[in-house]
């Protein structure tokens, strides 16, 4: 038998209950100053997420964990759908995530018609790349440091369609911005109809001149699109400001949403020229609902972030970002400053941010990886391409000092005596 009225609305209250009694704690200590290095304040923080007491983890640049109250929302509406699946998802909980996509639009900095809820970042560049017009002989724009993903779905079109890719190297060290963007502007011919370029790198967190591109296209008629998984809920320039076309980012690096959460956004004029990966109906050529049409799929992870972003804005983009930039120079203060270490990014907040890409002469990349891992219980990951040779060190805002010197003590003493 199904739900009564009045058990659909007494659940509803409650889920309206456990969502304000969950975030109470966390708007409470939002409150407080929280300058970046108010070790209370950032301990207190910590307190809201399920940490792991037996790893330290340094790569949230990769997955950063959603806070308690995401993952308790996650289960709520799931323990709600599967009284009525059909019922519930389909005709309540789908019907339910405009607010979440009138918040993501001013997050993203587009309006609401221009965005499209997607699994990921990676689904937002496939549909795009896959789905821009072109034709034989037709060419991508991208770069050496830009995500595998993407040079697979160029290279798969290009199997498919007769395109080219074409990849310009990037430095790590970065070099300035006008000449990343002259060199990108540079390789930009009359066959171009794509430019692809990450907001921030996932190499080394270096900042894209998105915005100097954009001005170098103006009148062209190419897509200018951007990968702001990395950007999205650190840097604040909006898709907007940037003047690119199309946008995509996923929700589970400093946004700190759900596994299964991103978004695409398209400007009005290119939604009609730009196909769905996922076959629509004509009736949505025009609309940004095209880029949705995947079959079923859970609305709870959607619907939990209105909690995510409530906890994002409770924190504020800025003060996490300085936590962040605070965390990385003291890690750094204890590691550049030894002998024979490769620094493939930079310290300065305006060229790289919230990584530490380091290589050391004495300890192979690999080898050190395993070793932080199997005998410190330290995760990093490895970036071995694209002219680097390197660990990626990433901490999240509620990352010890403890955690930080002890990696950075570590480290200290392998670039001096290697790998013990």
């Amino acid at each position: 038998m199904g739900l009564t009225r009045r058990e659909w609305i007494a659940g509803a209250v409650s889920a309206f209950a456990f969502r304000d009694a969950t975030l109470l704690e966390v708007a409470r200590i939002a409150r407080g100053a929280g300058e970046q290095g108010d070790e209370e304040f950032w301990l207190r923080i910590r307190e809201q997420f399920d940490i792991d007491p037996e790893l330290t983890v340094f790569n949230h640049a990769g997955l950063s964990p959603s806070p308690i109250a995401v993952r308790d929302a996650i289960a709520a509406q799931v323990k709600r759908a599967n009284a009525d699946p059909s019922y519930t998802i389909w005709r309540r909980q789908d019907n339910e995530l405009g607010p979440v996509r009138s918040r993501l639009a001013k997050l993203v900095g587009c309006d609401e018609d221009e965005l499209a809820l997607t699994m990921n970042a990676t689904y937002g560049l496939q549909t795009i790349l896959m789905g821009v017009p072109m034709e034989r002989g037709d060419s991508f724009v991208t770069t050496t440091h830009d995500y595998p993903r993407a040079f697979t779905a160029m290279a798969q079109r290009g199997r498919r369609d007769g395109t080219t890719m074409t990849q310009v190297p990037h430095t790590a060290p970065p070099e300035g911005k006008d000449v990343v963007a002259k060199k990108v502007l540079g390789a930009v011919t009359d066959r171009t109809k794509a430019v692809l370029l990450c907001q921030m790198t996932f190499t080394n967190g270096h900042i894209f001149p998105i915005r100097e591109v954009a001005d170098g296209l103006a009148g062209k008629d190419v897509v200018l699109f951007v990968d702001a998984a990395h950007g999205i809920g650190l840097l604040p320039q909006s898709f907007k400001e940037m003047k690119a076309q199309a946008y995509t980012a996923c929700l589970h690096k400093w946004v700190m949403g759900p596994i299964g959460t991103g978004v695409l956004a398209v400007q009005r004029p290119w939604i009609k020229r730009i196909w769905p990966l996922h076959p629509a109906d004509p009736e949505l050529d025009d609309s940004m609902r095209k880029f949705e049409q995947v079959g079923t799929r859970p609305a709870a992870p959607f619907l939990a972030l209105k909690e995510c972003l409530d906890f994002h804005d409770m924190i504020g983009m800025e003060r996490k970002a300085a936590r962040l930039e605070f965390l990385r120079k003291r890690l750094s203060d204890k590691v550049l400053n030894a002998p024979d270490v490769i620094h493939y990014g930079s310290l300065d907040p305006a060229v790289c941010r919230a990584i530490l890409a380091v290589g050391f002469k004495k300890a192979p990349t690999f080898e050190l990886g395993g070793w932080l891992l199997a005998k410190h219980r330290i995760h990093v990951t490895t970036m071995v391409r694209a002219g680097m040779d390197a660990i990626r060190i990433s901490p999240n805002m509620f990352t010890t000092l403890e955690e930080v010197d002890r990696l950075g003590d570590i480290l200290n003493d392998v670039a001096r005596n290697g790998i013990s």
